[in-house]
């Protein structure tokens, strides 16, 4: 960029002069009062995350009925909702939310229940567990081939 008082090309800083503010060089800074000095520019995604897929041995899963398992554990250990949101640091409304399966708690919130409850809410998936959960879908859902009929040309 270049001087606004000499036009040299150079790195600039802002500096007040007699009322208006201006980018002037290392030169011309001398004739103000220095507001800022001319930053670094970071690269914002050098040191990103990138956002790949575990593999199917690393990913966890929630567990089924959680929410029943959550309240089952919370009734025997004689807590209320009220003691259970204190002693894991949420909302009430959190642990009801929970409790009534409308919020599926993620990784972290899991961490939190298994901490105050002793309840492993998220399971290592394996291929068996996948599979086995595909064919379930399959099963239950029929498809538009199982419904039209198809007629042929001749």
């Amino acid at each position: 960029m270049k001087c606004e008082m000499c036009g040299q090309d150079a790195k600039l800083t802002k500096v007040k002069v007699e009322g208006a503010v201006l980018k002037l060089c290392e030169n011309c800074q001398d004739t103000g009062e220095v507001i800022s000095s001319p930053r670094k520019v970071k690269n914002r995604f050098k040191n990103k995350k990138k956002n790949r897929r575990k593999p199917r041995s690393q990913r966890k899963h929630l567990v089924e009925d959680f929410d029943k398992k959550v309240k089952a554990k919370r009734e025997s250990k004689d807590m209320s909702i009220e003691d259970l949101s204190e002693e894991m640091k949420v909302k009430e409304s959190v642990v009801h939310r929970i409790e009534s399966g409308k919020l599926k708690p993620d990784e972290k919130l899991a961490k939190k229940i298994k901490r105050v409850l002793g309840i492993q809410l998220y399971q290592q998936e394996s291929q068996l567990d996948y599979e086995t959960r595909k064919k379930e879908n399959k099963t239950s859902k029929a498809t538009i081939g199982d419904i039209a009929k198809v007629k042929k040309k001749k």
